[in-house]
């Protein structure tokens, strides 16, 4: 019985030591990172803070005082973008928005942000750049397209071959 045990486990181990689907190791095509990112434009001074997002045909504006990281509300912001302007109306949290369906389309858009809050004022440059949607990638195993079964078609053989053996080996004890 000690043999068969050995036996068995020589041949079943080195199965055990295969990577599993889902794993990096290195090779192979890396996705795009900014795949999963919303498109945004980021900026500070000594004063503010601004993030801004597109989305459903708006430009959100999120503006805190760098400081202390408080939401300014009740400030008056001016967006510019090449030849388009207009004024961000304030919404909850310090957040403004802006009707800019032009920011749907992929590139860079260079935008320029007046903000007027109380006695303090700043002019704020960033650039929002959008980027093409990524299409996702096909969703392959860790072994390859269908060699996964090979693998078990092979380990079924082996089993089978064993199991064979043991019992030709009992056979001859029998007789």
């Amino acid at each position: 019985m000690t043999r068969q045990t050995l036996l068995f486990t020589l041949l079943f181990t080195p199965l055990l030591a295969f990577a599993h689907a889902g794993e990096d190791h290195g090779d192979g095509s890396k996705p795009a990172v900014a795949a999963n990112v919303a498109p945004r434009a980021e900026a500070q001074t000594e004063l503010f803070e601004l993030v801004a997002t597109p989305g459903n045909g708006r430009l959100t504006v999120y503006l805190d005082r760098f400081a202390s990281n408080e939401p300014v509300t009740g400030a008056r912001v001016e967006v510019e973008s090449g030849s388009w302007k207009a004024v961000a109306q304030a919404a909850d949290n310090g957040s403004y928005l802006v009707n800019a369906p032009q920011f749907a389309k992929p590139g860079q858009y260079p935008l320029v942000f007046t903000v007027q809050a109380g006695d303090d004022a700043d002019l704020i440059e960033t650039t929002l750049i959008v980027a093409e949607a990524a299409e996702p990638e096909a969703a392959t195993s860790g072994y390859g397209s269908g060699s996964m079964w090979w693998w078990v078609g092979g380990a079924l053989a082996a089993l089978a071959a064993v199991s064979l053996l043991l019992k030709r080996r009992q056979r001859g004890r029998a007789a």
